[in-house]
């Protein structure tokens, strides 16, 4: 009796002793998955994993045909866009999040996936800093891209621009059964990435006017190389600035390239830094709606009171057919990840993830019209807002 009280007396401390051992490696894990800030990469996997199970078909998320698609991707304290041209190219327009947080990878790798999408014709980087290039060179090991748009920049700036670059030249892919080197460009002066349906206007700094970007650069030197783009189709025009800044503006404003724009979105520069996105910008520019991204609580307080002070206080110089000032803010950080379509029509809709209640959708081009039998128009394509053509 005694050898048995003996045994269960050690099985019972091996129990307790298990059960400290494994109390401590899960105090362990929780304590470095907080410092890492991984629970949202969990999560956002835990979600992807339950959203192919679901779609037991695993079809691809496909853009209707002949429709533009520009997703800002809720990625934290950074920028990510995805955009889906009309013909079916694809571009990423900078993948990164702020140093210390979680990282976007799961978020944009996911998108990707969803889509089908296993080549990139287009990796855009509108300039070298983190929160911009962070997952570049994982983007190039995992998907094949055809072509780079990089700004000019020493490789001493960062080890995450010189990943970058290293991975842009070295980039390959496959075509019809032949390997291709991917072009490179460089994103200086006035440029232009466009197909017969599609084009996409850029501007930046010319040769003789371009930063030099170093590591001991300033900041708002390093985000001032950020181009300006006018991204046009079916008569809307989609503003994309990356950390454009009140230097950039006022240089793009003096050389007339802005002149006669009458844009309809606007992808607010530098997260909604109070040095950018200046009156004088969004006058000239003319959008309608605006998308700011953004992490909630981060530590630079974007947007900005400033900023935001100047998107609601904007009314046109000239007032047109269109809204008068902005209709609409998005913030990733509240909104979540915001969705653009504009259709071969011109019809733009712009969906929140977090907020639908925010989701606007936008009249195209007048092209067509359905008439009754009473004679009465029931369908028709404006470029105005449906409330206002619905009021009238």
């Amino acid at each position: 009796m005694a050898k048995k009280k003996t045994s269960s007396k050690s099985k019972k401390t091996f129990i307790a002793i298990l059960t400290i051992v494994l109390v401590i490696v899960l105090i362990t894990a929780i304590i470095y998955i907080s410092v890492k800030g991984m629970w949202k990469d969990m999560f956002d996997y835990i979600r992807l994993m339950i959203n192919r199970e679901n779609n037991t078909e695993n079809e691809p998320e496909l853009v209707p045909d002949g429709t533009l698609e520009v997703k800002v991707l809720d990625i934290g304290q950074g920028d990510c866009i995805l955009i889906t041209f009309p013909d079916n190219k694809i571009m990423v327009m900078d993948a990164g999040s702020e140093f210390g947080t979680t990282s976007p990878w799961n978020t944009l790798d996911g998108e990707l996936k969803a889509k089908g999408i296993t080549t990139i014709d287009y990796m855009f980087l509108t300039h070298t800093d983190y929160d911009h290039s962070r997952e570049v060179a994982k983007l190039a090991e995992n998907y094949d891209i055809k072509s780079f748009y990089f700004p000019k920049a020493d490789l001493d700036t960062s080890n995450t621009w010189k990943n970058a670059y290293n991975a842009a030249k070295e980039e390959t892919y496959v075509e019809s059964g032949e390997t291709k080197q991917a072009e490179y460009h460089e994103n200086i002066g006035q440029f232009r990435i466009e197909t017969t349906s599609w084009r996409m206007k850029c501007y930046s700094f010319d040769e003789e006017d371009y930063p030099s970007i170093k590591n001991s650069s300033s900041a708002e030197k390093k985000n001032s190389v950020s181009p300006v783009c006018l991204l046009e189709y079916a008569d809307r025009t989609i503003v994309l600035t990356g950390d454009a800044n009140f230097d950039t503006e006022e240089y793009l404003l003096a050389k007339g390239y802005l002149d006669g724009v009458d844009a309809d979105v606007l992808k607010v520069g530098h997260h909604g830094s109070k040095s950018s996105t200046s009156d004088e910008f969004l006058d000239v520019i003319d959008c309608e709606y605006a998308i700011i991204s953004a992490s909630d609580d981060n530590d630079y307080g974007h947007p900005t009171p400033e900023a935001l002070q100047r998107l609601e206080d904007y009314t046109d110089i000239k007032p047109d057919d269109d809204f008068n000032g902005f209709a609409e803010v998005y913030r990733t950080d509240q909104d979540g990840t915001i969705t653009v379509r504009v259709d071969e029509k011109g019809v733009l809709q712009i969906n929140s993830e977090k907020t639908p209640d925010k989701n606007a959708t936008v009249g195209g081009v007048f092209q067509e019209q359905e008439i009754n039998q009473s004679g009465e128009v029931v369908m028709a394509y404006f470029k105005q807002d449906y409330f206002e053509y619905m009021a009238a």
